[in-house]
């Protein structure tokens, strides 16, 4: 079962938020909370819903701003703080006191963001290429929005975001329906905020386990970059994946989807002993 809705996260602003689940209606199923990156919308995970709804709740939302939420205005400050705000009032809205995370990208750093501040709440983290200090590449992005549409930028960024291996068909699906629908305004306000961001202080506060993956052939972070930006977590592992997108959870949910799914299995197994989906909290289903 597939359920839209929305939640006023301030007023005049509202966030869109998707649940898909195809869980056993008389077995408890844990929530996994999902974080899309910048530029996309909660389809961004279309292709890992049948990975996980199966074994749990999937809550998707689109960050204020982006997909089916509401746009900021033009003088809106974007924060850290604001946007973890609205994790804990969508986390609210569907009745769910902890959830373990996924998070691409700028949604990985919101993720990482949350555990530190919301350990409480948070039972695992899957980051996908998770933009642990902000890109250098946001303030060219940012001018050629300005100077030549969003459009163009999408196109332009494309064959980094989903990878040399990409057909005509899914560029243009990405181009034309995802990234390219985000309003002028959401990317004005998001991209000055995203390169200020540093969630490496974070990370030594982070407790729970964490899964990170990152792609051998990205040229936007390498390998290494990704290890040493992540020395300080205490309790994660690293999955490189082959290929060269910079996204990968959008380019390879095929790979990235079912790597999670073992990931997110595995906590269950360590706590009751098999494989199944662990037990949730009191609150946990809406």
């Amino acid at each position: 079962m597939s359920r839209q809705q929305f939640v006023k996260v301030e007023p005049g602003i509202r966030v869109r938020v998707v649940i898909d689940d195809f869980t056993d209606p008389w077995r408890p199923a844990e929530t996994v909370l999902m974080l899309h990156g910048m530029g996309q919308n909660l389809e961004a995970w279309r292709g890992w819903v049948p990975y996980l709804a199966r074994n749990y709740r999937v809550v998707r939302f689109d960050t204020r701003g982006f997909g089916k939420s509401t746009p900021p205005p033009e003088d809106a400050v974007w924060s850290t703080e604001r946007l973890v705000a609205d994790i804990d009032a969508v986390m609210d809205f569907v009745g769910c006191s902890s959830a373990h995370f996924v998070g691409a990208q700028s949604g990985g750093s919101l993720v990482f963001a949350f555990a530190a501040r919301r350990p409480e709440r948070v039972r695992s983290i899957v980051a996908v290429t998770p933009m642990v200090v902000g890109t250098p590449a946001v303030p060219g992005w940012l001018k050629q929005i300005e100077t030549e549409g969003i459009q163009a930028w999408a196109r332009a960024t494309m064959a980094g975001r989903l990878g040399s291996g990409a057909t005509k068909e899914q560029v243009d699906y990405w181009a034309d329906n995802v990234q390219g629908k985000t309003p002028l305004s959401t990317l004005r306000g998001y991209l000055r905020w995203a390169p200020q961001v540093d969630v490496r202080p974070d990370l030594a506060h982070i407790k729970c386990r964490t899964l990170v993956m990152t792609t051998a052939g990205s040229n936007l972070r390498s390998v290494e970059s990704v290890k040493a930006s992540l020395e300080k977590l205490q309790n994660a592992e690293l999955v490189v994946i082959e290929g060269d997108a910079w996204a990968p959870a959008a380019a390879y949910p095929d790979v990235c989807g079912p790597a999670a799914a073992r990931f997110l299995a595995s906590q269950c197994s360590e706590k009751t002993g098999h494989g199944s989906a662990c037990a949730p909290s009191a609150s946990a289903r809406a």
